[in-house]
């Protein structure tokens, strides 16, 4: 059934579509159109064509409740267990995504690609920072027993905060075995989950590695000059040391056991991926994840490192999307 338009609607229509596309002038009469992403308030993001003032988008009841489908990426704070969490958001998918960094890492630094081309259509992607790093801070970082544990429950808490009913999971190194934590303790709320480079416990050889990382001045540029920029020096070597007496104080416990209990508390679909390159995180550990957590599906990449998902961005960003959808 056609709707029709009064002169105040149809002048707020074209007001709306010079907004959409930077460039189109809004006339004080005749027809306007403009083509794009539009969200309705029924069906989600929708793509279609406005022709004249009478001519209505027929996709719902209520077309002029529709507005510009946003791309953009948002950041923000938010209160969360006593300290005030930075966060970055985009998309408007009904399908809420949480990135989870790495060591010293943030959304800007550890999830550009993802933030950028994950489909917007499909998911609300939202990228964090852990307490102590990124725009997280203050607080300063530290590394308690529990830290991982307290990084699962910030993590969950935040999401709840902003009012997600449920998430699914993208964790990487670090935010791998945050993500295994926040899915074996909250598995109702966590829909499913994407891990790489991660680990349930510490070895010896882990350790040689992580002394290999200690010293932030034998570092490639490539890899400290976006850690270096966004904390300083001090900071970032500080912290990068302290992470590494963090790591190792596991290996002192049974097992050099981190999270390898929980594993079998994990109920959400889990796709662990692994570079069979990567030098900080040995093949072993990926076999160990996926005989530990029921029905998980494990894929390979043959010439990926520790940072695959951004060395491989499309090849990872569509193993996601299809894993998820």
């Amino acid at each position: 059934m056609a709707v029709a338009l009064g002169s105040r609607s149809a002048l707020r229509l074209r007001l709306l579509l010079s907004q959409l596309k930077p460039g189109i002038r809004v006339s004080r009469a005749g027809p306007a159109a403009a083509f794009g992403l539009w969200t309705c308030p029924q069906q989600g993001p929708q793509r279609w064509s406005s022709k004249g003032d009478g001519d209505l988008p027929r996709h719902c009841r209520e077309p002029w409740q529709c507005r510009p489908f946003s791309t953009a990426v948002t950041s923000a704070k938010v209160a969360v267990n006593g300290v005030h969490l930075h966060y970055q958001r985009t998309g408007e998918g009904e399908h809420a995504v949480l990135l989870l960094p790495g060591m010293l890492g943030s959304g800007e630094t550890d999830f550009g690609p993802q933030l950028k081309n994950l489909s917007k259509k499909l998911f609300t992607v939202v990228a964090w920072d852990p307490r102590g790093y990124g725009h997280s801070r203050p607080p300063d970082r530290d590394f308690p027993v529990d830290f991982f544990e307290r990084d699962a429950r910030d993590a969950i808490d935040l999401m709840k905060a902003l009012q997600f009913k449920k998430v699914s999971l993208l964790g990487w190194s670090d935010g791998g075995i945050t993500a295994l934590i926040a899915a074996a303790k909250y598995p109702s709320y966590v829909r499913k989950m994407v891990i790489w480079g991660a680990n349930a416990y510490v070895t010896d050889e882990d350790v040689r590695i992580y002394q290999g990382i200690r010293d932030v001045s034998k570092w490639s540029e490539k890899a400290r000059k976006p850690l270096e920029a966004l904390y300083g020096y001090d900071y970032f070597a500080k912290t990068c040391e302290q992470w590494v007496d963090g790591i190792q104080q596991f290996k002192r416990l049974p097992d050099g056991n981190i999270c390898r209990h929980l594993l079998p508390l994990v109920q959400c679909p889990t796709l662990i991926v692994h570079g069979e390159k990567d030098p900080l995180v040995p093949r072993f550990h990926a076999d160990f994840l996926h005989e530990h957590v029921k029905g998980s599906r494990l894929h390979l990449m043959p010439e990926g490192k520790h940072n695959l998902h951004l060395r491989f961005a499309n090849e990872f960003n569509k193993l996601v999307e299809d894993f998820l959808q």
